[in-house]
This record gives structure tokens, C-alpha cells and sequence, in this order.
């Protein structure tokens, strides 16, 4: 019996136990929650947001890259948000600046919470244009936007293409770079008529081209050092065509253009640019081209 009974007792206090213990839903909380106060518009929120870009200033590194953002209300917690081209930088912080990339459109707004409720400012546009660019670099030599003096020379590139033939430029094959799992390069053999050797080049295998980051400009020199050309250049990072790295856009046509048979100068497309070698290519027709059908005007450059 008093086993029975002290067992009895047992799940007595076991039930109650479990009673106390069980979850009471905080209804109270969530009403709570759900009424805590007005929501905040955008353009409310717009009022506390402010985002500045530094000037752009010749030679200076820092420049509209640099975005100075601000949110005066550090009540509202949150984050800024900087995206371009689908990709969005995601910054926890009220007050920072924030450094760009790349050149480009960005749109950057501020996502906060207010009165347990959700607030995002109104997108705004950016545009940056002074992130430097690795063309420059491989273009002139330029370290950095500060690098106003730099120049780096070019001078004509002997390849020995695909068939065993040595060319330094010539008029050929449009769009056979593309073709890699055959071993083409844009360096191969895409030859049809005009092959630039050292009998065609002859003494002009001494001339030099340089390319100097002041003014984007470029100066051709015989081997006297006499200037033969000069004008200016641009480019843009556009794959116009598969593997085509972008186009080199001159005011006039470079070192070698007399060879040139393609016609009236629209630009040259880069197939090849790093720090030793530049191969450019002056496509026949910009759009629509055929491989081996159209051709074009390839011609080969190294830096000195």
C-alpha cells in the first residue's frame, strides 16, 4: 500500500510538471509586434539618407569610385546595398565610404528596420568612370590613376604561325582564333594574301609605337626617331565576337596600317593583350562576319 500510494503521489506531481512546462503562446507579444507603430515610407526614409561621390580630379587615384554614404537616423538599423549588372555588395554600417570595383552603373539604396518594420530607401543611379582600368596598364604601363607620365612602347612581333610561315602582319581568315580545340591561336595560321614578312617590312622592323596614358595617345617613330604618326586611342572591354577580349578604337590607323587592305577604319578588335604581347584584328565587316568566309587584317605587337 504505501508503495501504491507514494507512487500515486508521484504522478500527481509528474502531470502538474509537465502542465507548467508545456508553451504558452505570448499572444500579447505578437499583438505587440504586429501594431508596434507606423511604417516609414521610402521617401520618409530618403530624408535621412544622404550618398555623395568624390570629384573626379586628373591624376588623382580617389575619385567617383569613392561613395560617401550617410544614414543620419542610427535608430534605424540596417544595411547599404551597392549592386551592378545583378550582383549586390551587401555593407552593414550606418556611416562609410564605400569603394567601387569597376567602371559602370551601379544603384545602391539603404534597407533598414523601423518600428519593427521593414524600410528601404529609393534606389539611386550611380555612374563611375574613374576605377582604373587593366587596359591602361597593359596599354602604357600606367600603375595607377597618379601614373600621368607613363609610356610603354611597341614594336612589330615576328610570329611564326600555324603552317610554319613567319609573318609580322597579313590579311586573313576571319574568326579562326575561335576555333582552340583544332590548336588555332590568334597567332595561327588564318593567312590569304598580303603576309608582312621581313622582306615586305624591311626597314620598318626598326620603327616604334607608344602608347602614353596622358591623353590616351599614340606616336609612331621611324628608325631615325622621326614622329610618322600620332593620334589618339580608346577602348572598350566589348566581346563583339567569341573570344574577342574588346576593341582598341585610334583616331588614325597604328604602326603597320599601310599593310592594311580591310578598308576604312572602324577600330581594331584585341585577341590577344597582356603585359609582352598585343595581336589586334581589323575585321572586314563588324557584325554579322563568317568564319572563313570574311577576313580581316591581323597584325602582330610586343613591348620593348
Amino acid at each position: 500500500m504505501k508503495t501504491s500510494f507514494i507512487s500515486s503521489i508521484f504522478c500527481v506531481c509528474l502531470s502538474i510538471a509537465l502542465v507548467a512546462c508545456d508553451p504558452v503562446e505570448d499572444t500579447d507579444d505578437q499583438k505587440n509586434y504586429d501594431n508596434a507603430g507606423e511604417a516609414m515610407t521610402s521617401a520618409e526614409l530618403d530624408q535621412y539618407i544622404t550618398v555623395t561621390q568624390l570629384p573626379n580630379v586628373d591624376g588623382e587615384i580617389a575619385g567617383d569610385q569613392y561613395i560617401i554614404v550617410k544614414n543620419s537616423r542610427p535608430d534605424i538599423g540596417g544595411t547599404w546595398i551597392l549592386s551592378k549588372d545583378g550582383v549586390n555588395d551587401v555593407y552593414g554600417t550606418d556611416n562609410d565610404t564605400l569603394i567601387a570595383s569597376s567602371n559602370g552603373t551601379y544603384t545602391i539604396f539603404y534597407r533598414g528596420i523601423y518600428n519593427n518594420k521593414v524600410v528601404t530607401s529609393t534606389p539611386r543611379e550611380l555612374t563611375v568612370t574613374n576605377v582604373f582600368d587593366e587596359y591602361d596598364n597593359l596599354l602604357t604601363g600606367a600603375k595607377n590613376k597618379a601614373d600621368r607620365n607613363a609610356v610603354k612602347t611597341w614594336k612589330f612581333r615576328k610570329v611564326e604561325v600555324k603552317s610554319g610561315k613567319f609573318s609580322y602582319a597579313n590579311m586573313g581568315a576571319y574568326g579562326g582564333w575561335k576555333y582552340t580545340s583544332a590548336g588555332y591561336t590568334p597567332e595561327s595560321d588564318f593567312i590569304w594574301w598580303a603576309n608582312i614578312t621581313d622582306a615586305e617590312l624591311g626597314d620598318k622592323v626598326n620603327w616604334r609605337m607608344e602608347f602614353s596614358y596622358n591623353g590616351n595617345k599614340f606616336t609612331v617613330y621611324d628608325t631615325n626617331g622621326t614622329v610618322q604618326k600620332e593620334g589618339t586611342f580608346r577602348y572598350t572591354h566589348n566581346e563583339v565576337d567569341k573570344m574577342v577580349l574588346g576593341e582598341l578604337i585610334t583616331s588614325q590607323g597604328l604602326m603597320g596600317s599601310e599593310f592594311d587592305e580591310t578598308g576604312p577604319l572602324k577600330g581594331y578588335w584585341i585577341l590577344t593583350l597582356d603585359a609582352n604581347h598585343m595581336t589586334l584584328f581589323h575585321p572586314s565587316t563588324y557584325t554579322g562576319g563568317v568564319d572563313w568566309s570574311d577576313y580581316g587584317w591581323y597584325v602582330y605587337y610586343e613591348s620593348e
